[in-house]
């Protein structure tokens, strides 16, 4: 019975109210005969309400500044006659059985278009436009300089503003879907002029770093103290919070716990698999073609996908279209040369920059220098060089291409000795390292404005890094008669290569809401191995080393198809509050293994009027593509793999609450994070491998990766001082990270390699005129902790063909070097001759000379047990830039 009820009312419901509706539009439908002549919209109304019986409401304001009308209809729809009768202003039929209810109907218009250099035509990246006299309407223009805001029609007055430029103020009257195209002038280039302060909320305001994301200022990378004065994007970015690199640089970067292979490094929106020169003391990122850098250690955008613990996205610059300019930088590792202009003035311009380094003079210095980690007697010998290349074309205000290219090649090598005695014997052991490395990347990008609020980029991709290192290891006693007690060598080769096809949406809803979707193909080609030859065995010569390189390196080479679509929405439901949501999902496939991962990204933000904001977000990321590296020793190992049947993708979650306040004078930053590592991998080392014949192949490499589980979690504190002239930070972060695995350790848990409990870096920059200012850097942290071998014995075969020395080592990262802290320090003089800007910076790296240890190696082989030797990397070194523009 209650059930036949139950249905009787949702029955009752259905028909009733289609009924209602139905009689209601009836209404609307009905043929009347109506005249009126010189009256005003409101009599009108009020007449044809009487003659029909039905009721019209409408607010007073509703025909504010209407003239009057003459209606003459004869058997038209009361809609009809409505319609004549208020063409002067656009309205809203509300419809209910009896009544006819008109509202004025809120007409929006599109601006868009680019935001540019004024001088040079070059697109700015992350300029802000806003509503004057509203916080919460407005937007970022795009990695393209594009920008879109839908407002309503009528009188506006627009904000624009950029790091480094004149602001500007617009006013608008909107009746008409708008294309602008706003030009900011360069302050460098103006004389003294009033900039107007960062509107409110602007993501380029002082306070730069926001929700687990920070924006990296190019003229503070010019600025700031490095090594010999080269400018290094990779080094500002670790001096973020939560952000650690390895010991002066070495060992890339490694954000809130993560892996260094875990950070997706863009350059121009193409994956750059190794982003460092000289091991990683300078960075592949040429300061005179950086345009923009963002750094995301969470909260990253769907966009971004194929890596679980930050993003870091570099644009280079466009060129300038309208003169001609070239720039040489001199320091003391390396010189640079880049030159700009238009190819068709106005419509197309290239870029062009190279830089080299002569590194070796002061390698063979700092290898007289005892205690550093290329010893005396040693024969080192590096070189890098790196190139650059982007050319764009305008066909239309619709339409550009960019074509932009990087070519870059490392090459060390060198060999350390060190000689002990044993039973009154000399042992010298020779360790030779040869080792290239290099990137070759490409891009071909389209970007297109389908509609003023709809823009898409597609672009064809194309990446290749190639690493080879082949290390040699000879033992010999001097006796009577020498013995050779060791010599065998290792090759180690990492090879991928990308190619792939993308394409980005973004659709400018409204004011409140702004989509991102889009999707991805990439064909992935790996050649991975590790090969190891004893040259003691019979017949084995070095030249068996190469000869086996093709036959077994290569033997294994997998291809992997992997496909993504993403869509990312930011949503403003109420004044204050923004809700980003997105979701990445991944396709991965190489020979029978599939994986299928879904990537959901939320982050909840809220703006308060008294300049407070505060945010809470959580993610779940994963990657297929894998750099393995062992526990066991010190330095990287370098072999890039994919996800395979029997290795699985890594997978991580992290969530993080944060707060900040600014002004113009100071702001601060809180947040909080917790990164729990689902699966992450470590390559087993060779400390047992199985001998056949006199080589020992470990091709299989899928058979030494093991997986486990890590946890990383801190609290990042910054604090920022902005002024005219003073101006600094400081960022603190206390952090904890560690690592699991079944088969490392016993299985129990040890520390991460980078894990550095207490981590601060301060930075200060005082100007004491418009030409000349001075910078200060000073950082301290935790140790970080290292694997000591404890005993080194000798392991023979049972037929006596195979004889070597191995390393026991202790529990993994059982041991903190001591704690590392460093002083730099720089001045920077700017001056202006007739047609060219001249820049010098003077300082010193490390100014206090901290012998802050690299690597310590445990000598079992001298009379003082359990003797330990440090090395140092960098000691105190000069800092000298001279660049010069014209």
């Amino acid at each position: 019975m209650g059930r036949t009820i139950h249905i009787a009312v949702l029955s009752f419901i259905w028909v009733i109210f289609p009924l209602n509706t139905l009689l209601s539009q009836n209404a609307l439908r009905r043929k009347v005969s109506f005249a009126c002549y010189d009256c005003t919209p409101s009599e009108a109304l009020v007449r044809l309400s009487r003659e029909t019986s039905i009721n019209i409401n409408y607010g007073e304001q509703l025909f504010a500044g209407c003239s009057t009308v003459r209606v003459k209809c004869t058997q038209q729809s009361l809609e009809a006659i409505i319609r004549q009768i208020t063409s002067c202003t656009p309205i809203i039929f509300h419809v209910q059985a009896d009544a006819v209810t008109l509202t004025k109907k809120t007409i929006y218009h599109n601006i868009s278009g680019f935001i540019t250099d004024k001088a040079s035509g070059e697109r700015l990246i992350g300029a802000s436009i806003r509503v004057m006299g509203s916080k919460s309407i407005g937007v970022i223009s795009n990695e393209f300089g594009f920008f879109s805001l839908r407002l309503e029609a009528g009188e506006h007055v627009v904000g624009v503003s950029y790091i480094g430029y004149k602001s500007e103020i617009l006013p608008l009257h909107l009746s008409a879907d708008k294309t602008l195209k706003i030009g900011l002038k360069n302050i460098d280039k103006l004389p003294e002029v009033v900039v107007l302060a960062p509107l409110a909320g602007d993501r380029g305001d002082p306070n730069h770093q926001q929700m687990s994301s920070s924006t990296l200022p190019r003229d503070r990378l010019h600025a700031l103290p490095m090594p010999g004065g080269e400018s290094d994007l990779l080094r500002q970015a670790a001096l973020e919070p939560g952000v650690q690199s390895g010991v002066d640089g070495l060992g890339g970067l490694h954000v809130r716990g993560g892996n260094a292979d875990q950070n997706l490094i863009l350059l121009d929106d193409v994956p750059v698999y190794n982003p460092g020169h000289a091991l990683g003391l300078f960075s592949v990122f040429n300061p005179a073609t950086v345009s923009s850098s963002r750094l995301w250690k969470g909260n990253f955008p769907a966009r971004y996908g194929g890596r679980i613990s930050s993003v870091l996205d570099v644009r280079t610059r466009d060129g300038d279209q309208n003169d001609y300019h070239a720039e040489a930088s001199f320091g003391v590792f390396a010189t640079s040369l880049t030159a700009e202009g238009p190819v068709l003035r106005g419509k197309s311009a290239f870029l062009v920059s190279v830089r080299a380094t002569y590194f070796d003079p002061w390698i063979q210095l700092l290898s007289k220098r005892g205690n550093l980690l290329i010893n005396r007697g040693d024969q080192p010998n590096y070189r890098f060089y790196d190139a650059n290349l982007k050319l764009n074309y305008t066909f239309s205000d619709r339409d550009r291409v960019y074509l932009s290219y990087y070519n870059g090649s490392d090459n060390f090598y060198n060999v350390f000795r060190q000689s002990y005695y044993i039973n009154q014997r000399v042992i010298e052991e020779r360790i030779g390292i040869d080792s290239d490395w290099g990137n070759t990347i490409a891009a071909l990008r389209w970007n297109h404005v389908i509609r003023g609020n709809f823009f898409a980029n597609t672009t064809l991709r194309y990446s290749r890094f190639l690493y080879q290192s082949r290390q040699t290891f000879r033992a010999e006693e001097f006796g009577p008669k020498p013995v050779i007690r060791s010599d065998f060598a290792q090759l180690y080769q990492s090879y991928i290569r990308d190619g792939s096809a993308k394409t980005d949406f973004t659709w400018y809803q409204s004011a409140r809401a702004t989509w991102h979707f889009g999707g991805a193909y990439t064909l992935h080609d790996f050649r991975p191995g590790t090969l190891s030859v004893n040259l003691r065995q019979t017949g084995a010569t070095s030249a068996d080393l190469d000869s086996l390189i093709t036959a077994v390196l290569n033997d294994d080479q997998p291809f992997a198809d992997e496909g993504e679509i993403y869509a990312d929405a930011d949503f403003q439901f109420t004044p204050g509050w923004q809700l980003n949501a997105g979701i990445n999902a991944n396709f991965f496939q190489t020979g029978t293994a599939k994986y299928r991962l879904l990537q959901p990204r939320i982050l909840l933000r809220h703006h308060f009027k008294n300049n407070w904001k505060q945010w809470i977000g959580a993610q779940r990321m994963a990657q297929n593509l894998h750099q393995i590296g062992s526990y066991s020793i010190s330095l990287p190992f370098e072999l890039w793999v994919p996800s395979t049947a029997k290795v699985l993708p890594e997978t991580a979650r992290q969530v993080n609450v944060g707060t900040s306040w600014s002004n113009k004078a100071w702001g601060w930053q809180a947040e909080a994070y917790y990164k729990k590592f689902d699966r992450t991998l470590a390559f087993l080392s060779f400390s047992n491998p199985i001998a056949t014949g006199f080589t020992e192949e470990s091709g299989a490499w899928e058979d030494r990766v093991t997986a486990g589980t890590g946890q990383a979690k801190g609290v990042e504190i910054s604090i920022e001082k902005f002024g005219k002239n003073l101006n600094g930070s400081l960022a603190y972060t206390l952090s904890k990270a560690t690592r699991q695995f079944p088969e490392l350790n016993s299985g129990r848990v040890f520390p991460f390699r980078f894990d550095r409990r207490h981590d601060l870096k301060i930075q200060i920059q005082q100007k004491f005129r418009k030409q000349f200012d001075f910078n200060v850097i000073w950082v301290c942290s935790s140790g970080n902790p290292i694997t000591l071998a404890a005993v080194k014995y000798r392991h023979q075969s049972v037929n006596d063909n195979i004889e070597r020395e191995v390393n026991a080592y202790s529990s993994v990262n059982g041991y903190r070097l001591p704690n590392y802290h460093r002083l730099d320090i720089s001045a920077n003089y700017h001056f202006y001759s007739k047609k060219a800007q001249h820049f010098v910076q003077l300082g010193v790296y490390n100014a206090y000379n901290r012998a802050n240890p690299f690597h310590v190696f445990v000598n079992s082989n001298t009379d003082t047990p359990g003797q330990g030797i440090q090395y140092t990397l960098l000691p105190i070194l000069p800092i000298f830039k001279y660049e010069v523009k014209f």
